[in-house]
């Protein structure tokens, strides 16, 4: 027992505690799985994934991700407890506790709570080999007291729960909002009053594509910075890491970027992410985009920021979407497909005003979203702390009838 733990506590190795059935998984992929129909679920790493017809396991069983995502970062290791019947891949630890000595509500928070980072190997997949997990150390109090630390852990939780569903029914809310202003400042009935025209993009800008990636474009003599598709969210300029490409004769001056035009992304796998765009301010010198961003520099009767907020209301989405379509299932924009995107044209000066009192509108909803999403990342903290001061024994009170450590010490040399 280490001497920072509370008295009637002791230390013991995760594998001293539980009972590990790793050698019932089974590595069964995607397609093998599809070919299974049935109601019983199938789990990995990170949860439910599937579903097959047999089960393996008929118990309540607790699960520890064994490689990937989940063991990047210690506050998003995820343990997961499991009823009934269900199959478990080989990419998870299947564990039982021990009766007697833990349970495996107790097991799943502490390991909710542990940091992963001195036990895993690997680099680009880090990797919970289960001679690692095994030796992951543990405190235990009395099986009585790890009751009463779940129960109040959960009634913990449970607030906090409640909480996050609040706030992100309310970031719900704040999307419904922005799609709200944005269809009635440009596709409501009553938002297009009869001296507007009815144009098309074609018709009010230069749609131009970009460079294509070759060997012969490495950098070299002529290097200029290249936007990618990776470069390009939905309103939203990513330029963290912006690559170079060559440039010819002539090419800077045709594929130049300007302050206002929007680069728009040519295809996605996703319906949901075509023609996803983003308007560029000039961030960076000289920059160039590839062919499979399209650039749309507005014309002089086009205002950029009005083409942008209508490039992202959710009516031009829709008909993004039908215009990108094709027989064969995949989704592709291309400059003549973008030139053909129908908008409504306000007088400039009318422009002027709705950007302004969108860009109001959205800004507040901005704001509200950050001070939610701060609010969410407290709420993590507070769990974490939750955890941390159930695990140092000051979550509950000691109870001195309970049994101490050397009886659990005992009892854990007797099951070795």
């Amino acid at each position: 027992m280490t001497s920072d733990l509370p008295p009637g506590w002791a230390q013991a190795a995760l594998g001293d505690v539980v009972t590990v059935l790793d050698r019932m998984r089974i590595p069964l992929n995607k397609a093998e799985r599809d070919k299974r129909p049935g109601s019983i679920p199938y789990y990995g790493a990170t949860g439910q994934v599937g579903w097959v017809d047999k089960p393996l396991f008929d118990e309540e069983l607790l699960l520890l991700g064994e490689d990937g995502a989940p063991f990047v970062d210690p506050s998003k290791a995820k343990s997961y407890i499991i009823r009934g019947p269900s199959w478990v891949n080989n990419h998870a630890h299947v564990l039982r506790a021990l009766d007697g000595l833990t349970t495996n509500l107790y097991l799943k928070h502490f390991l909710d709570f542990v940091d992963y980072r001195p036990h895993v190997t690997g680099t680009t997949r880090l990797k919970l080999t289960q001679r690692a997990m095994r030796s992951i150390p543990i405190h235990l109090p009395s099986v009585a007291e790890q009751k009463r630390i779940v129960a109040a852990i959960e009634e913990h939780f449970s607030r906090l729960d409640a909480v996050e569903f609040t706030l992100q029914k309310n970031l719900q809310q704040l999307d419904t909002l922005r799609s709200t202003a944005l269809v009635e400042a440009f596709h409501s009935s009553r938002s297009v009053p009869p001296h507007w025209n009815r144009v098309t993009i074609g018709d009010v800008a230069e749609v131009r594509g970009g460079i294509q990636k070759q060997p012969k474009r490495r950098p070299n003599k002529n290097p200029a910075p290249f936007l990618r598709v990776a470069n390009v969210l939905r309103g939203e300029l990513r330029l963290d890491e912006v690559h170079q490409i060559e440039l010819f004769d002539g090419e800077l001056e045709k594929y130049r970027l300007h302050a206002g035009d929007l680069l728009v992304v040519e295809g996605n796998g996703s319906p949901q992410q075509i023609g996803r765009a983003a308007c560029w301010g000039d961030e960076i010198y000289d920059c160039v985009h590839q062919n499979h961003l399209i650039r749309v520099r507005p014309g002089r009767s086009l205002v950029p920021r009005y083409l942008a907020l209508y490039w992202n209301a959710p009516h031009t989405a829709y008909t993004l979407r039908d215009v990108a379509s094709s027989t064969s299932g995949l989704y592709t924009l291309s400059t003549q497909k973008i030139k053909s995107i129908p908008i409504p044209l306000a007088p400039l000066p009318e422009q002027q005003e709705i950007v302004e009192e969108l860009d109001q509108q959205l800004g507040t909803y901005g704001r509200l979203e950050q001070s939610m999403r701060r609010a969410l990342n407290r709420l993590q903290a507070v769990r974490r702390s939750v955890l941390a001061t159930a695990f140092l024994g000051r979550l509950v009170p000691q109870d001195p009838t309970d049994e101490p450590a050397s009886g659990l010490l005992e009892r854990i040399a007797a099951f070795r």
